[in-house]
């Protein structure tokens, strides 16, 4: 019986990462794309890595199911990067931001003159 071979696709990467902190923690953003019937559409997702800790029976490190209060603060700082990052980051396809004043009102600010002023 004949099997389909599989085909290895590379890992796919973050965009952008953001750690890792103390105890494993860190922020992963990801740049998703679909296919719509207008093309294609770019998203993104964020993921969070889990706390680790050496388990004392074992002696191996281990994901934490959970955060501790004191993680709070990192975690804070890694999503104000990670909102950082994404506001400043258009997606693949939109404009950086500023050219969209720059086509309606030109390099030097003035309105043209097919449209009216605000």
């Amino acid at each position: 019986m004949a099997t389909k071979a599989k085909t290895a696709r590379p890992p796919k990467r973050p965009e952008k990462k953001i750690g890792p902190f103390q105890n494993g923690l860190g922020i992963a953003i990801w740049l998703n794309e679909v296919e719509t019937e207008q093309g294609p559409r770019f998203f993104r997702s964020i993921t969070f890595a889990p706390r680790r800790y050496l388990d004392a029976k074992d002696g191996k490190w281990k994901d934490a199911a959970s955060y501790r209060p004191v993680d709070l603060a990192t975690l804070e700082l890694a999503l104000a990067a990670a909102r950082q990052f994404i506001a400043s980051t258009p997606l693949p396809g939109q404009p950086v931001p500023g050219e969209e004043y720059e086509e309606t009102h030109g390099s030097n600010g003035e309105v043209p003159p097919d449209e009216p002023p605000y």
